[in-house]
């Protein structure tokens, strides 16, 4: 349950950062900075916890195949 919460934060995450930062290089506002630096950090953060969960995915199934002995 925690990796498919984990995927799914992930995707949030680097989904929040595509639109942050799409925003915040296509207007020239006082704010630009803030949502280029938002943007990124959740960038980053979204693969970060995707990494994660899909790394834990990985070795749990080759722990599954070697138990099965496939």
């Amino acid at each position: 349950m925690l990796n498919d919460l984990g995927f799914f934060l992930g995707l949030i995450f680097l989904i929040a950062g595509a639109v942050l930062l799409y925003e915040g290089v296509s207007n020239a506002e006082a704010g630009q900075t803030a949502a280029i630096m938002g943007g990124a950090t959740f960038l980053s953060l979204g693969s970060v916890v995707l990494w994660a969960v899909l790394k834990n995915w990985w070795a749990w199934r080759k722990e599954y195949r070697r138990y099965r002995n496939e």
